[in-house]
């Protein structure tokens, strides 16, 4: 399988995993408080830039994020973890996806 096809695998999954934490309202300490703090931190400008309002709901924020790509280069096969991130390099924060052997998502974290 190539290194394009197993990332958007792992990404789809992540995705998946971030907005099931979400909605099952089990992701407080990860998916919620990075949306949440940014939310409160960054300015209504540029949420009003992208979203039309100064104040997005929590999915339109999650299903906004983008793949951080700082492991362009390495060996992604051993890669084990994903982060996300907000566009235009607002934030140094990120929420951390992270797999185990199987591809099965075994923790959502919020980093710096």
């Amino acid at each position: 399988m190539s290194e394009q096809a197993i990332i958007e695998r792992r990404e789809q999954l992540a995705r998946t995993a971030m907005r099931e934490a979400l909605e099952n309202q089990q992701a407080e300490d990860s998916v919620e408080l990075f949306i949440q703090h940014h939310l409160e931190e960054i300015e209504s400008t540029y949420w009003q830039k992208h979203f039309g309002t100064p104040l997005p709901t929590l999915l339109q924020v999650l299903e906004f994020l983008i793949l951080d790509h700082g492991w362009e280069g390495g060996d992604f096969e051993s890669y084990e973890m994903l982060d996300f991130t907000l566009p235009e390099e607002i934030t140094n924060y990120v929420i951390c996806v992270s797999f185990d052997e199987r591809e099965q998502v075994i923790d959502i974290s919020m980093e710096s």
